[in-house]
């Protein structure tokens, strides 16, 4: 379940999770990624086990559209999500700059396709503020009929002696059901990641995070309070 991400980290929660990537002046750009994570967490709730994760993502001055999938390696979570793909376009732009704003909507797709497949449209405006990367975004899924409020915070720490940076990341997400099919609960984060960029085009990057929640959610197994989720990725830009 793969949604906007302004922090450098935030998609390590499932995730997380597809801020747009705004290209310049009307230009395309691609950009791929394969991430392996140790489990799959979206929004502060466990889905599944290890998972590997394939994207790809398009960008077209301020438009993007992209495909993010999760496959998991490691079976065993009774109810979890083993196959997942979301299809999303969005549009993001600098409103001026300090802050920037996002728009767009995701289909969630389960086994490539059934009955719990959802729709869900989400909007947030992010910002660049004394070298922090605070961000706040709300989701609505019409299906499930879930508003979910998510607040992150990010900031970087180059080390220019080996290219590369420690990037630190705070997210803070409610989740609520008029329903009530998933519960409504609160979740928290707090992650670090290195990038190391191999050549131009292809960077590589390795994190850890841990989360936190307070939901009671189905009262399955699915349902960890607390636990630490790694990952590796590379990402290659065209």
């Amino acid at each position: 379940m793969k949604k906007t991400a302004i922090a450098a980290v935030a998609a390590l929660a499932a995730g997380v999770s597809a801020q747009a990537q705004t290209a310049e002046a009307s230009a395309l750009s691609v950009t791929t990624d394969i991430t392996v994570v140790s489990d799959y967490v979206f929004r502060g709730v466990h889905l599944a086990n290890t998972s590997l994760q394939p994207s790809v993502e398009a960008a077209f001055g301020d438009f993007y559209a992209g495909a993010w999938h999760s496959s998991a390696i490691s079976t065993g979570k009774p109810g979890g999500i083993d196959n997942e793909t979301d299809l999303y376009v969005g549009y993001g732009f600098a409103l001026n700059e300090t802050f920037s704003f996002d728009v767009g909507v995701t289909r969630y797709l389960y086994d490539g396709g059934s009955d719990e497949d959802t729709t869900e449209a989400y909007i947030g405006v992010s910002a660049d503020l004394f070298g922090l990367s605070p961000s706040l975004y709300y989701y609505h899924d019409f299906d499930l009929e879930v508003n979910s409020y998510i607040a992150s915070i990010g900031y970087s720490l180059p080390i220019d002696a080996i290219n590369t940076s420690i990037d630190f990341a705070l997210t803070l997400g409610h989740i609520r059901s008029s329903e009530n099919l998933v519960g409504n609960y609160t979740y928290g984060s707090v992650g670090v990641s290195v990038p190391y960029a191999l050549s131009e085009t292809a960077t590589l990057t390795v994190g850890g995070e841990y989360i936190r929640n307070d939901t009671r959610l189905l009262g399955t197994s699915n349902n960890r309070r607390g636990g630490f989720v790694g990952s590796v990725g590379l990402s290659i830009g065209f």
